[in-house]
């Protein structure tokens, strides 16, 4: 569950509720542009896009209100490269209330003044990408000097006392003795942490995806993670989210039973839609993406953080959001 108010949380149970009893989506990724000012090993994205089709800011506003999802993250590629994003934040949240919006950026063009007014525009939670808890992310992401700029931005955010500033790392093979370093820096900056799963959906590489003999580390990493999570509560990841992503790895990239296009779907930079990031397929409207590919997919390639969080159990759901609720109680009150 998203960093929110009990309240707030509340109202957002019970439109889960309704979306899954109406068969409405749960989340919903507006990747906006797919240019990127990022060249990541482990993304298929990555430079400029010459001449990309890129949909208008009300064409995004339109398909929120119709599909009515709890969350709808503005994503890329990297969002800051369109000079209309902020129209974008305002179109698909005018009222103030739900979805839940989640900013997705590498942070490199993100300032202060940026954060502010996407939040005066209705950006709920803002997730930033952290690949290496050092200056191997620069490397990785080929920006010099980005994980100094990430020191330096997160704390004066998190001054804000918005509770909004959430890290997110991709569990690949090169980095799995590195992940509590990462979540430290949850509390070093004072923000948290999401994990998601490498898939070579992404890249066509599986050298990114953990082997075999890796699987005892990662075991031992994620069981350091659940540890941390108790202590501190600045991990975001579910106890059976980590669990569910070790699960993948050690089946061999492979989780059965996708219900892309049912609980989650993506828009396109053009406002087409399509099932996930991972597929080269895309239809006008979400009858059409289901009919034509969701009551057929046999994909189980991804466990990716936005697929973890929308397929679970309705008990899994419940027991999750009270977990949830009572990890924001303690970091609210500073235990």
């Amino acid at each position: 569950m998203p960093s929110m108010s009990a309240e707030r949380a509340l109202v957002f149970a019970c439109r889960g509720a309704r979306n899954l009893i109406q068969g409405r989506p749960l989340a919903i990724s507006l990747e906006v542009i797919h240019s990127c000012n990022c060249n990541c090993a482990h993304c298929d994205k990555g430079g400029p896009i010459p001449g990309e089709k890129l949909a208008p800011p009300e064409r995004f506003g339109e398909l929120v209100r119709e599909l009515q999802p709890l969350v709808a993250q503005i994503s890329g590629g990297e969002p800051l490269l369109r000079d209309d994003v902020f129209e974008i934040a305002r179109r698909i949240k005018p009222d103030g209330g739900l979805p839940h919006v989640v900013f997705v950026s590498n942070a490199e063009l993100l300032t202060e003044a940026k954060y502010l007014e996407l939040k005066r525009l209705g950006v709920d939670e803002f997730s930033i990408s952290l690949d290496y808890p050092d200056e191997r992310h620069d490397d990785n992401r080929g920006i010099p000097g980005l994980y100094a700029h990430l020191g330096r931005l997160l704390p004066a955010l998190a001054a804000h006392r918005n509770h909004d500033i959430t890290l997110i790392s991709v569990i690949r093979r090169q980095n799995i003795d590195d992940l509590p370093a990462l979540a430290e820096h949850a509390v070093k900056w004072d923000i948290s942490i999401n994990f998601s799963a490498y898939t070579p959906l992404r890249t066509g590489n599986a050298d990114h995806s953990p082997r075999p003999e890796d699987l005892p580390r990662l075991r031992q990493q994620i069981e350091h993670l659940i540890d941390f999570k108790r202590r501190t509560g600045r991990i975001f990841t579910t106890e059976s989210s980590l669990w569910r992503y070790y699960d993948f790895f050690a089946r061999g990239s492979f989780l059965p039973d996708c219900r892309a296009g049912y609980r989650s779907l993506v828009v396109n930079p053009d406002g087409r839609l399509a099932p996930c990031a991972m597929q080269a397929v895309s239809f006008e409207t979400r009858s059409e993406l289901i009919e034509r590919f969701s009551k057929g997919n046999q994909c189980g390639g991804c466990s990716v953080s936005m697929r973890t969080n929308t397929e679970k159990s309705i008990g899994t759901l419940i027991a999750d959001a009270v977990g949830a609720l009572g990890q924001m109680r303690r970091r609210r009150n500073g235990r």
